[in-house]
């Protein structure tokens, strides 16, 4: 398996005035509905029927409006909650959830309603409401002193938050659409995040200063963060690119495809080593790839999957990496061969994945509206984790002295928290 080269590539600037006003240029047809109508099948619609397409993977894209998914139980079915406590604050889907690594009994949720929620382990009612956002709080992320918590709203802000107060510390303003993903550096009060506009933006905190845009991609930026232990900043879109940036000049030293350049693929997802300069990425079409976090290049094409890759992880204390997505495949890795271990099947899409520290064991979350904790080293399911009445949209583990537990968030409009004593 030798590595092959993957020459970086220049593209022209895009003027970002002009991608902000198109937006303002699209009419909707209006049409008048009788009762026996369907809606006209938006152009979107239309070519995710054509390619069988699943939208970009993209947490915050994917989600959104519609009440009363068809994945949901029917209201009387009976099934076993196996969760240790139901949290119902929100009145929409729980699109969001993060665990404060810092003070890992306080947790906090976002959702559909506009609204985030703090929380603390062992209560059923929240620490704080966080209000302001005037759309779906579609990402939340703690920083690393575990001080901060930071949300992003599908209305384009990004508003920072006092742990455990819930005083707002500051409004992020610079996106002009919908924010997708947040990422704290692990050293220290700087922000990172991704918007729908096709800009990622890097901030100071708690002053709120702009530390850098990262303009190159030219549709939205759907997945990101720091990699090569902080030093680079990564970042993957629906162009079908990803790029490693230098985050103190803004520019691009690389950029990968997941399909070729001109054949491009949405990318959707991506993920960074912990401690190695390598990360995962994978598209629309099923394709996986391995790229090293200083050089650019393609380390390995990782073939399995026969639909969109929602979500990639690595193992901290074997050489694994795992992979879920829309074909129901939860796939295993061996990163010394880059051979496929198992492959472990779902009823529905993989979510996501994430692994537990410090051992080879992951769980699933999933559109058949179960959590799911596998055994990398043999590919069994550990156990299956119900009680969610529809699909479960993300979960976060958290570790305290008593062990370790997931929350998890969900289309049914709660969130859930589980512990494994595996």
């Amino acid at each position: 398996h030798g590595s092959f080269s993957m020459e970086s590539d220049t593209e022209s600037v895009i003027d970002m005035a002009e991608v902000a006003m198109m937006d303002d240029l699209l009419v909707s047809e209006e049409v008048e509905l009788g009762p026996d109508d369907k809606p006209p099948l938006s152009d979107d619609d239309e070519d995710d029927d054509a390619e069988g397409g699943e939208g970009d993977g993209n947490d915050a894209d994917e989600l959104m409006d519609g009440e009363g998914s068809s994945n949901a139980l029917p209201p009387t079915e009976v099934i076993d909650d196996l969760s240790v406590s139901q949290l119902s604050a929100h009145t929409s889907s729980v699109f969001s959830v993060a665990v404060n690594a810092a003070q890992p009994q306080l947790f906090a949720t976002g959702g559909g309603d506009d609204l985030a929620y703090m929380w603390q382990l062992g209560s059923a009612d929240p620490v704080c409401k966080l209000s302001g956002h005037t759309d779906t709080v579609s990402c939340l992320a703690y920083s690393s002193d575990g001080q901060m918590l930071a949300t992003g709203g599908l209305d384009g802000n990004v508003r920072v938050w006092a742990v455990p107060s819930g005083e707002l510390i500051i409004s992020l303003d610079g996106p002009t659409q919908g924010i997708n993903w947040l990422c704290w550096h692990n050293r220290g009060a700087v922000l990172l995040t991704g918007s729908e506009d096709a800009t990622a933006w890097m901030w100071k905190l708690p002053e709120g200063n702009a530390m850098q845009i990262f303009s190159a991609h030219s549709a939205s930026v759907g997945y990101g963060g720091f990699t090569n232990g902080g030093r680079s900043v990564v970042t993957a879109s629906e162009d079908g690119t990803v790029r490693l940036w230098n985050p103190r000049t803004g520019t691009v030293d690389h950029c990968m495809h997941v399909g070729t350049p001109h054949a491009p693929v949405a990318v959707t997802c991506l993920g960074s080593h912990h401690t190695q300069p390598v990360f995962l990425f994978g598209g629309e079409n099923g394709a996986l790839k391995l790229a090293h976090a200083e050089t650019g290049k393609i380390l390995a094409v990782l073939a399995a999957h026969e639909s969109s890759v929602e979500s990639v992880g690595f193992c901290d204390c074997m050489q694994l990496a795992a992979s879920g997505g829309t074909d129901s495949r939860l796939c295993i890795w061996d990163l010394t061969t880059f051979a496929l271990r198992h492959v472990c099947m779902h009823p529905a899409s993989v979510v996501e994945i994430a692994w537990r520290r410090d051992t080879p064991m992951l769980l699933s979350c999933s559109v058949s509206r179960e959590l799911r904790l596998w055994d990398a080293r043999d590919g069994q399911c550990v156990k299956v984790l119900t009680g969610h009445r529809d699909a479960v949209l993300c979960m976060a583990l958290g570790y305290t002295t008593e062990g370790m537990y997931v929350v998890s968030g969900a289309d049914d409009n709660t969130a859930r928290v589980w512990t494994i004593d595996v």
